[in-house]
């Protein structure tokens, strides 16, 4: 007995098997993770950053402030008044010491 087999040719198949469309699609579903990820940590940042940037125009204005202060009570008009509060004048004559 002998055995005769058909060799039909194979149907071309057209288009992308199920394989690679899952991969795809699990591909892209993986990226959309990435990207809504990295877009929240932009975000995050973000916030971060404008809170630190108000804070240091806030410590900036402070710091403007207190240097007025500084410069107001070390000014010569308030020193000699005070000085003259306090009991000291100016010498009317310099007597030195030989």
């Amino acid at each position: 007995m002998t055995i005769i087999k058909k060799f039909e040719p194979e149907e071309i198949k057209k288009g992308f098997s199920k394989k690679y469309i899952s991969a795809v699609v699990a591909g892209f579903f993986i990226l959309m993770l990435a990207e809504i990820w990295a877009s929240n940590s932009v975000v995050a940042y973000g916030e971060k950053l404008e809170k630190l940037s108000s804070i240091t125009k806030t410590l900036s204005l402070e710091n403007q402030i207190l240097e007025n202060e500084i410069a107001r009570q070390v000014s010569l008009n308030r020193v000699a008044s005070k000085s003259g509060e306090l009991g000291f004048s100016q010498a009317e004559s310099i007597q030195y010491i030989r």
